[in-house]
């Protein structure tokens, strides 16, 4: 028992132990320290805390228990499996503890929306997220229909969010980089949404958690294979021995965690990718300490933190699983622009349509297939011009930081849609 907690402390400083890894912890310590790039403080290589907790939790499992934690951080793992019988009992179940809990926003939702708030879809998203555990969903479900009221207003809490409904502060965040949903899946199948943390420090803790709301719940949760699979997040500093960015303080972690663990999600897999620097990493050992220790058990299994160049990064992820072809970062560190946003541009158009069919209920399908081939636009002249009138307004003062009708590297095509209220920050459909 003691060499294994030994295992989980040291070697390529990984929380789990690489299974393809043939170096004794000694050896392979040494070479990752050896190799880092030499402005980089290879004397800070520890988050004390944080290790010895995540190595204390691997300990109290059972072996099957660490098998399946260990399969999952190494693309191996099984997903949820599910029955109808087993969907119909849950759902049953999940009704009558809403009923038993009489939580009054609950109540509130259902004067607004009853369908909305019963929908089994909705319930299901907390049920798969919690391996049916009906008591976690719905503490869970209860917990973000709260968070909802705070960050958007009562009046939102039984419909969905939408674009519209973030502020130009919020957009601004949203596409600065601060999330990216990587192309394509890791080898088990599963989505990758990175966070980076160049913007951490800059923002504000109600405009990150209605983004985090936003990204989580409308554009990752409702990926099929999210709700079996599960998904995987990683971590990356930005940093590098030119270019610091400011971290996070512990009321904002706090603060942003706790509505972060209320969302219908299940994390297979948390890689923290950090940079050892004077002044020690992105993230201190206080604050993920406090980020760890708010996460569910299941969740604190799987979370691995890493320590290297970009270049050894790259390495560790791909030793995870993870396609390093469309990965975000180069290897010197630099987000890759061209394909940074894509992601959110793809959602958006599918918003969109959703919202636009939902108008025109039934579209002929001569109209339909003209539309799709950008061969007409929205037909509602007064609106076009009404938001015509108002991009003008509003892009007036704001023409130097959004330039209306394009964001960088995108150029508007004449056949695109624009889209929402003519905000100069909306622009046009792009090809994905």
């Amino acid at each position: 028992m003691a060499s294994m907690e030994y295992s989980y402390n040291d070697g390529n400083k990984c929380i789990v132990p690489c299974l393809n890894c043939n170096d004794g912890p000694e050896q392979a310590f040494l070479q990752h320290a050896a190799t880092l790039h030499g402005s980089y403080n290879t004397e800070r290589l520890e988050m004390k805390q944080t290790e010895d907790f995540l190595a204390s939790e691997m300990n109290k499992l059972s072996a099957q228990e660490r098998a399946n934690a260990l399969d999952d951080v190494h693309c191996v793992g099984e997903e949820l499996k599910e029955t109808p019988e087993m969907i119909e009992k849950g759902l049953a179940e999940f009704q009558k503890a809403v009923e038993e809990a009489k939580n009054p926003v609950y109540e509130m939702a259902c004067q607004q929306n009853r369908s909305y708030m019963e929908d089994p879809t909705l319930r299901l998203q907390f049920l798969r997220a919690n391996f049916f555990d009906v008591g976690t969903s719905v503490r869970k479900m209860m917990n973000l229909l709260q968070y909802k009221a705070k960050y958007f207003g009562d009046d939102a809490v039984a419909r969905d969010i939408t674009l519209d409904d973030l502020n130009e502060e919020d957009m601004e965040l949203m596409l600065s980089g601060l999330y990216h949903i990587q192309d394509g899946r890791d080898r088990s199948g599963r989505v990758i949404l990175y966070i980076f943390n160049h913007m951490l420090g800059r923002c504000r803790a109600d405009t990150l958690i209605r983004v985090a709301y936003y990204v989580w719940v409308h554009i990752v949760v409702p990926i099929p294979e999210v709700g079996t699979k599960g998904a995987v997040v990683v971590f990356y500093d930005l940093s590098n021995p030119g270019n610091q960015f400011p971290g996070p303080g512990l009321n904002f972690a706090m603060e942003t965690m706790q509505v972060t663990t209320a969302l219908p999600i299940r994390n297979s897999a948390l890689h923290f990718c950090l940079k050892p620097r004077k002044g020690g990493a992105a993230l201190s050992d206080e604050i993920l300490r406090v980020g760890v220790d708010t996460i569910s058990r299941h969740e604190r299994v799987r979370t691995s933190l890493y320590f290297g160049s970009d270049l050894e990064l790259r390495y560790h992820l791909q030793g995870r699983g993870i396609p390093t072809d469309t990965i975000p970062v180069d290897e010197d560190g630099n987000l890759v622009e061209d394909i940074l946003n894509s992601w959110f541009y793809k959602h958006r158009n599918e918003e969109f349509d959703k919202f636009f069919w939902k108008e025109h209920s039934k579209p002929s399908p001569e109209y339909k297939e003209k539309v799709s081939a950008g061969g007409c636009q929205h037909e509602d002249t007064e609106t076009t011009a009404r938001n015509d009138a108002t991009m003008k307004a509003d892009g007036a003062n704001k023409e130097k930081q959004h330039p209306a009708g394009k964001v960088e590297g995108v150029q508007p095509r004449d056949q695109d849609v624009m889209l929402g209220k003519g905000k100069s920050y909306q622009v046009c459909n792009v090809t994905y």
